[in-house]
């Protein structure tokens, strides 16, 4: 299966990279929606909720590593990671189109739906599906650089599918019948949905295999304990689990911040914007720097500049939109570091694994990605639900109290600085990146041993 002199091309690269609107047409409304639609228009206690998707988590974490460990372990003629997107794009479409079809019944019985539909989604159909995407770059290309390159399309066009999601998906749902109409989420859905499944599907046409395991881990069990022997591995999961929550509060936390603080929920277009469209573009330019500023160092500055971002906008007039989104736009060219380079530090956790254990577990150790995306979306979201009761919200009222609008306030504001401090911590941890040129040469020297 691996042919050592055929790379990707730049086409194949971009395809891969569009992988990312598939997967984020349906995440990106799930994460960013789904309390507010619990909330608000099913009138679920955000408690109860928040717990819900809380025991979900103890699942979560579970699934990414197994199904790293079977994408390891398992192939057809096409590959590792191509017959599970072929397989199970349209599984996680329609569990995705679950989760907004809770029924009118005892809230016992609603929160028991939302535990299957959301782990039916969550835990099983998005882990399986997100970990082959995650993983394809290391059984596409065995160069580095090429790797570095095709994680950094994804995250350019993840974060253009989120601003898409962001500008687009009220005016949509109006159009279905209204925020207050279940029936408007349910086809907003299924309208995103069928989009990212033909995103996914042109990976399945032109997308090549190339690389193989050349001693994948025999069990899970086993496949988990070299990712948790490998220290970059957990600073690099460390690193996701901050950049997601840093993304939840811009794609979740802010809907109540703008609907109930600001009192202007149509500003979530322009905010999502001016927080990832700079993040495009610095996607952009991030892979030509690679080799010449490790990406410790960017995401270090990164962090510096999102922390700066929100100092300013809490010392300044927050209530100005102005303002708002201006320091919005500092914070989005700061989290374009640390999510456009979160992939590409993996890619370096997996040679670093291989040197050092003698076992090449990449979809495994690739899982970080979904891990992280998934306990960070999933620890914020479970902290709002639990926090929004805690200081009296309640979705069915039209205005909130005055103690609920200045907790939401705080919560927005001071949350972020907390995140920002444990992100350039262990970014500071990441010191792997000057001895690799060292470890891959040993690797390779190993492998040619063994072939002679």
């Amino acid at each position: 299966m691996f042919q050592k002199n055929e790379k990707p091309n730049l086409f194949e690269k971009l395809i891969y990279g569009s992988s990312q609107i598939g997967l984020n047409a349906m995440y990106t409304l799930f994460a960013s929606y789904i309390i507010l639609f619990y909330t608000d228009v099913k009138g679920i206690n955000p408690a109860s909720v928040g717990t819900v998707i809380l025991f979900c988590k103890i699942f979560d974490g579970f699934s990414d590593l197994i199904a790293g460990q079977y994408i390891d372990t398992h192939k057809n003629k096409y590959g590792h990671c191509i017959p599970i997107i072929l397989k199970w794009s349209l599984p996680m479409l329609v569990s995705v189109v679950l989760t907004f079809l809770v029924p009118d019944t005892t809230p016992a019985l609603q929160l028991a739906f939302i535990f299957v539909t959301y782990n039916l989604f969550n835990t099983i159909f998005y882990t399986i599906v997100g970990a082959a995407v995650a993983s394809l770059p290391s059984y596409a290309a065995d160069d580095p650089t090429d790797r570095s390159q095709m994680l950094a399309y994804s995250m350019l066009f993840a974060a253009g599918m989120q601003v898409v999601v962001a500008s687009k998906i009220m005016p949509i749902i109006e159009s279905f019948g209204g925020m207050n109409s279940q029936a408007a989420w349910v086809k907003a859905t299924l309208f995103f949905g069928a989009i990212g499944m033909l995103f996914l599907f042109l990976n399945v046409f032109f997308v090549k295999e190339r690389v193989e395991n050349d001693k994948p881990a025999e069990n899970a069990l086993k496949g988990a304990s070299f990712a948790f022997r490998n220290k970059y591995w957990i600073y690099t999961l460390i690193i996701g689990i901050c950049a997601n929550i840093l993304l939840i509060f811009n794609l979740s936390v802010s809907v109540y911040y703008l609907k109930d603080v600001m009192g202007n929920l149509g500003l979530m277009g322009s905010f999502i914007a001016v927080s990832n469209i700079p993040g495009v573009f610095l996607m952009m330019v991030v892979p030509s720097l690679l080799g010449k500023i490790t990406k410790r160092a960017l995401v270090v500055f990164g962090t510096a500049l999102i922390l700066v971002g929100q100092i300013l906008f809490i010392v300044g007039p927050s209530d100005n939109v102005t303002w708002f989104l201006a320091t919005g736009l500092i914070k989005g060219i700061g989290m374009g570091f640390p999510m456009g380079l979160a992939g590409a530090m993996i890619g370096d956790c997996v040679d670093y694994g291989e040197w050092k254990l003698g076992t090449r577990v990449q979809s495994v150790l690739f899982s970080a990605n979904s891990v992280g995306q998934k306990i960070g979306q999933g620890l914020l979201t479970s902290l709002l639900g639990i926090f929004l009761t805690a200081v009296g919200y309640d979705g069915l009222k039209e205005t909130q109290s005055a103690a609920t609008i200045a907790g939401i306030d705080g919560f927005f504001k001071y949350g972020p600085i907390v995140v920002c401090i444990i992100l350039g911590i262990t970014a500071y941890l990441f010191t792997i990146e000057k001895d690799l040129p060292k470890m891959r040469k040993e690797i390779a020297e190993k492998k040619m041993n063994k072939s002679v």
